[in-house]
């Protein structure tokens, strides 16, 4: 097993960051892979590194006990992978975290929420990394680092809360609570990778990060006054942006003709960042860049 190691990051949690521009010397970049898994998931590959953000695949039947659905893990994780990030822990993004790691070897990083799901599922202690933000993770040749964030704006109703010590699995759906919430800027093979699950975020945690490849969940955002402009002067407007949670959590993915609501996303970057290029990833398409 590759070392893995947690460190404190010396960041103010609200004077800004210190982190190196995202314009990287051409000769140190390496190819790099994203897949779109669905709702908030990804899938980074570099090399030998395989990272997995918000991994979900089973979409069960959301009105009784939830459980991973193992054929559906099956035909879509990788069969290995480093690390497991999870933004919250609601249940589109944490059930099948778990069963992903066991099945890849992965570690598991997220909320105490998360870890004590995992836990409860039977994780290993070793392969569970609980976090509270600011800290930085590294492995061999990638680091994570952990943005505290928040959750988009959706009432008052399935938001804030801690799943309680010891959950007994299997929970239902309002059994998830959110657990708090992460961003986290992935660096790997000379790129800096921002995910953005949940449409909402901490302007001051941002400013700074300056990612070449910003993921950016988009479902809700009209909640968040000026939400798209707002971020992208704080991520000082990456080359890249991908469109990140907006298709149907609730029923198996499928690629629809790309909607009103993400022509409007397209078109407010083009607005605030004309330099940025937008793709409207397709499920389990691996995109490469050189």
């Amino acid at each position: 097993m590759r070392a893995l190691t947690l460190v404190l990051a010396l960041v103010a949690c609200h004077g800004g960051h210190d982190s190196p521009p995202s314009t990287t010397p051409e000769g140190s970049r390496a190819p790099i892979a994203l897949t779109y898994l669905g709702v908030a998931g990804w899938q980074l590959d570099a090399g030998p590194t395989t990272i997995l953000v918000d991994p979900y695949f089973s979409r069960p039947d959301l009105d009784g006990p939830l459980t991973p659905d193992p054929a559906a893990i099956a035909a879509h994780a990788p069969a290995r992978a480093d690390a497991i990030v999870i933004g919250h822990s609601h249940v589109d993004h944490v059930l099948d975290a778990p069963a992903v790691a066991a099945a890849t070897g992965a570690q598991l990083i997220g909320s105490e929420s998360t870890a004590r799901l995992a836990r409860a599922s039977g994780l290993p202690a070793t392969k569970i990394v609980p976090v509270r933000g600011h800290e930085r993770i590294a492995g061999d040749g990638w680091s994570v680092q952990v943005v505290p964030s928040l959750h988009s704006k959706i009432g008052d109703q399935f938001l804030g809360g801690q799943i309680a010590e010891g959950p007994q699995l299997p929970l239902r759906f309002a059994d998830y609570a959110e657990g708090g919430t992460f961003a986290y800027l992935v660096e790997v093979a000379g790129r800096r990778v921002l995910f953005l699950g949940t449409a909402n975020f901490i302007e001051a945690e941002l400013t700074g990060l300056r990612p070449d490849i910003a993921v950016i969940a988009t479902g809700l955002r009209e909640k968040v006054d000026d939400y798209t402009c707002r971020l992208l002067r704080a991520l000082d407007r990456p080359p890249l942006v991908y469109a990140n949670h907006f298709d149907d959590w609730e029923a198996p993915p499928t690629d629809e003709p790309v909607t009103d609501d993400l022509k409007a996303f397209v078109a407010e970057v083009e607005q605030c960042a004309p330099g940025t290029r937008v793709v409207i990833p397709r499920h389990f398409e691996r995109m490469e860049l050189p």
